[in-house]
């Protein structure tokens, strides 16, 4: 199977393609239409050990790279092109079709792009000329993808995380590691720094929880202007920047919250690690956030709300820790779940 995403980066859908590659049958590569396979390799080390692919897609549209494409795949001959996202469909599907790659499937993450006139009339004309398998990582998501898909079914397939990595451990250990403080109040969060993610919102909520640090786990254009914002709230002292990690199972169990500001997602990773670690939930209610979120323990507030964000953290720091959280991750997103449902999208005959 050959996986296509835009560009292979630290992210959510990145890290998720990557694993699944490596716990299907055989090789699997992940081919990035962005960026050189030297550009991943010094931007994310970690993929060192995949077998990825970056094809340096110019920027703008790029109708011959179509061709490009499906000559590579004919070379590599896989059984099964997964395309995640719409763009990487736009290029992948075509050129699978063109290869005579037996399965074509797309998997949606989010759709909050779906509210653009152009992308739902992209979705719907592919959806038409490639006729791809269709995957959503959740119910709300699949409901967006049925209306701008019609001649297609959609099959939902939620998202997993390996629940052997992510566990709970001892706090303070996982504290001293990072160099933050101890005995305090600690909210995380980790995500790209960038306007969708809502780490704006988080830090002006900081201003109304006094004695409540905060950490921040992650990258982005955004980070010199959060650095400036906490600054002039005079919060610098109390928010900590620890740049991208390449460990989060030993970063979660440091947090008492996890929190998740953003304005748009999908289904992110990130809710189900923290909660597979034993630590509580605050996110906005947005995308389908809430279907990964442990009903009897989590907090949803509305995007860009800093007061409702702050009152549900502080609300969640004065709970007993829920016991609950784990079990929930492992009755809903265990990747034996996952992987086997990938493997019946792939191995099914062409309709």
């Amino acid at each position: 199977m050959v996986q296509i995403v835009q560009r292979l980066s630290p992210g959510g859908i990145e890290t998720l393609s990557l694993d699944l590659a490596s716990r299907l049958p055989g090789v699997n590569p992940v081919l990035s239409l962005d960026w050189s396979t030297a550009q991943i390799r010094a931007h994310w080390p970690a993929t060192a050990s995949f077998s990825v692919e970056g094809l340096e897609k110019p920027a703008g549209l790029q109708p011959a790279f179509v061709l490009r494409l499906a000559r590579r795949l004919r070379a590599l001959k896989p059984r099964a092109v997964v395309t995640h996202h719409i763009g990487p469909l736009l290029y992948g599907g075509l050129a699978a079709r063109l290869a005579g790659v037996p399965v074509v499937a797309y998997v949606e993450h989010d759709v909050w792009h779906y509210g653009a006139p152009r992308r739902r009339q992209m979705a719907r004309v592919l959806s038409a000329l490639v006729r791809p398998r269709v995957v959503a990582v959740s119910e709300g998501v699949a409901k967006v993808v049925r209306g701008g898909m019609p001649c297609c079914r959609v099959r939902v397939i939620r998202n997993a995380i390996d629940t052997d990595r992510f566990r709970p451990a001892d706090q303070n250990a996982a504290r001293e590691s990072l160099g933050l403080p101890l005995r305090v109040p600690l909210v995380g969060t980790a995500g790209r720094m960038e306007e969708v993610k809502g780490h704006d919102v988080l830090i002006a909520a900081m201003t109304k929880l006094p004695g409540v640090h905060l950490a921040l786990v992650g990258h982005g254009s955004r980070e010199g202007a959060l650095r400036a914002q906490a600054a002039a709230l005079g919060l610098a002292n109390r928010v900590i920047f620890l740049g991208h990690r390449g460990d989060m199972p030993a970063v979660y169990p440091a947090f008492d919250v996890m929190c998740l500001p953003s304005r748009n997602e999908g289904l992110p990773l990130s809710v189900l690690e923290a909660q597979a670690c034993g630590v509580p939930v605050v996110a906005s209610r947005v995308g389908s956030v809430e279907e990964g979120i442990c009903p009897e323990s989590g907090e949803l507030v509305p995007p860009g709300d800093p007061a409702a964000l702050a009152g549900a953290l502080q609300t969640t720091l004065q709970a007993p820790r829920p016991a609950d959280l784990r079990a929930f991750v492992l009755d809903h997103f265990s990747w034996d779940r996952m992987v086997a449902a990938y493997e019946e999208l792939t191995d099914l005959p062409r309709p």
